[in-house]
This record gives structure tokens, sequence and C-alpha cells, in this order.
């Protein structure tokens, strides 16, 4: 999404509760770790997102909906070179999903963020 969209991410827990949050973004991956950011600093959904399979992702401008698969996300974030070598991308959005150790990220990071591929 090359261009930051209104999102809504939205799971279900083990007890068949749905728990959303509303969020902006510029990819459904970073949409994901905003949400998921959001669902960890929650004491009532902390615990149960971890336990999530996978997070629903809705964008409202081109009203899309994606499946993010949490197994799937983590691995590709794992993925590929560590240190000063990794991408610029990847960095921010395992910064996302440490929000509450490494602050928000810089207006750098969100510069480069929005320069992104992927288009709503």
């Amino acid at each position: 999404m090359g261009r930051v969209c209104a999102c809504t991410v939205r799971f279900c827990d083990r007890k068949g509760v749905e728990h959303s949050a509303e969020v902006r973004a510029a990819s459904v991956y970073e949409a994901a770790c905003r949400a998921w950011a959001v669902f960890k600093s929650d004491q009532g959904t902390e615990e149960e997102s971890y336990k999530a399979r996978e997070f629903v992702v809705e964008v409202h401008q081109d009203p899309k909906v994606f499946h993010v698969e949490l197994e799937k996300l983590l691995g590709w974030l794992e993925r590929g070179r560590r240190g000063h070598r990794d991408t610029p991308r990847k960095q921010w959005l395992r910064r996302l999903l440490d929000t509450d150790i490494w602050g928000p990220p810089t207006a750098e990071e969100e510069a480069r963020a929005a320069r992104g591929r992927f288009t709503c």
C-alpha cells in the first residue's frame, strides 16, 4: 500500500471473541504489526494475541480483506539479512512490534516506509 490507508485489524481469541484495532498503515504487514503492538499493550488482549493464528486486515479505502498468518509474518521478518545490511523495511516493522521497548518509529523510518511499493 504505497499510500497510508485506514485499516481495521482483527483476530478471534480461543473463546471465539473477536478483538479489533483501528490503524493507519502503508502495507498489510505494517497494519498487522501496528495492530499487534496495540493488542500486546492491552492486558485484555496481550496473551491472546500471541496465540492467534492470523490477523484479518480490512483496508477501508478499497474495501479489501487480507489474512495475515502470524507464523508467515514472523518467518518473513526473520528471513534475510540482519544487522546493518538488513532491509530498512524489515527493521522498521520489527521496531513496530517492539514499540513498548523501542518507542514509536522515527520520522526517517516513517518516510522510508511511505516509499513502499505495496498499494491499497
